[in-house]
């Protein structure tokens, strides 16, 4: 096996064959440090705009973490020394409001949109949040009254909380293996995967794979099952309630009031459906304005952006039932999973996004914290790793305090 230059990825006029990015490759080792950072060039997008008359600009005092100690397993390792082992690409500490580290490495800079997968699901979560306080959306609503389409799918009798939640009850399997028939199909209809299908016209694009998500005998509510699509189905119903593309209700809503200062945006099927549920990108001091504006209850110099409420029940939902009912219960075994956020069930009362390959946002309302970390891990996901981070997130947290 050859060994890759990771700075040769994508270099020439055309780059050498083995150095190429493409649809086969592009979420693989190490094609994804070039990759996951432009996006863009993959795959296509619809951009979601900043504006610079309501940007907000960090406060810095910065201090050097690098040789900070994280004990973890009975082993003990330098914090700088942990980010490169995990390939970390960013990571981002702000406390009490102000920025204190930041570390950069491969193709990742400050401005550099990178891809956070799932943590796109948490952004749709705040943006569902923001029209439900609009009376736009009504969470109590069916899926197939918004959306006949769904009509014969598992979603046909789901309500858009269910949805919110992961406790719709459907047959997807959620197989980053990518051995699944069925989510080779989803890959392949939101223009993340060649088409693995003999007949390209089998799926038209990401609403006609909705459209089939077939049914589970088990009742809506009662079970944790983890599966991408419905959050992709999430963009579709904002998109029809609101009567406006994703990516600008999106910018008009969420991004511009969070004061972002750099344009994002999110790549979308050969129709222009938005995959709400991974594919987002956008620079790492804009995630962590996003992030520190949840932490503070959704509020900014910009005004009240998320409504308090909101925040507080996807921080603070007591019910975890559904939750700890799962097939393979890994993550979180005290935690639970509101509106596309993880509570931790720690003795901080941490909550987190978590996206494939290593994206994370993690806050810490009691320290007062908001950490953002982008990733190119090579596994979509390693509890191993994840469980270090955790380790690593709550050791920043007590240098700080």
């Amino acid at each position: 096996m050859i060994k890759l230059d990771i700075n040769k990825i994508m270099v020439g006029s055309p780059p050498p064959l083995e150095y190429q990015v493409t649809l086969d490759n592009w979420r693989r080792y190490p094609y994804n440090t070039w990759s996951f950072v432009n996006v863009r060039s993959v795959i296509p997008t619809s951009q979601i705009k900043s504006d610079p008359k309501q940007k907000i600009d960090f406060n810095k005092k910065l201090i050097d973490l690098n040789e900070l100690k994280i004990s973890h397993n009975n082993s003990e390792k330098k914090l700088n020394q942990i980010l490169i082992n995990c390939n970390t690409d960013s990571l981002l500490v702000m406390h009490k409001g102000i920025l204190v580290f930041e570390y950069f490495n491969n193709f990742t800079a400050c401005d550099t949109p990178h891809i956070i997968f799932s943590i796109s699901k948490s952004l749709t979560s705040l943006l569902t949040g923001i029209l439900v306080d609009k009376n736009i959306i009504n969470l109590n609503n069916l899926v197939s009254d918004v959306l006949p389409e769904t009509i014969g799918t598992s979603y046909e009798d789901a309500t858009i909380r269910n949805v919110l939640d992961m406790n719709v009850a459907s047959n997807f399997i959620e197989d980053y293996s990518g051995e699944a028939e069925i989510f080779k199909k989803y890959r392949s209809s939101t223009g993340w995967d060649v088409s693995s299908s003999k007949n390209e016209n089998t799926l038209t694009g990401l609403h006609d794979f909705l459209s089939n998500m077939p049914k589970s005998d088990y009742p809506h509510g009662k079970k944790y099952h983890y599966c991408s699509p419905n959050s992709d189905l999430l963009g579709w119903i904002i998109e029809r309630t609101s009567g406006e593309k994703f990516s600008t209700i999106m910018s008009e809503l969420l991004f511009k009031p969070a004061g972002i200062n750099y344009e994002a945006n999110i790549t979308v099927d050969k129709l222009g459906a938005p995959r709400s549920a991974g594919g987002i990108s956008i620079t790492p001091y804009d995630l962590l304005l996003i992030s520190e504006l949840v932490r503070k209850n959704g509020y900014n110099k910009n005004g009240q952006i998320i409504p308090e409420n909101w925040i507080n029940d996807l921080k603070g939902y007591q019910d975890n039932s559904c939750y700890l009912n799962q097939d393979e219960l890994k993550r979180f075994p005290n935690g639970n999973y509101r509106s596309k956020w993880y509570q931790t069930g720690f003795e901080d009362d941490e909550f987190c996004g978590i996206g494939i390959h290593g994206q994370n946002i993690w806050i810490n309302p009691k320290k007062e914290l908001s950490i953002i970390r982008m990733s190119s891990a090579s596994d979509p996901i390693n509890i191993t790793t994840e469980e270090l981070m955790f380790s690593v997130f709550k050791e920043i947290g007590n240098a700080l305090v």
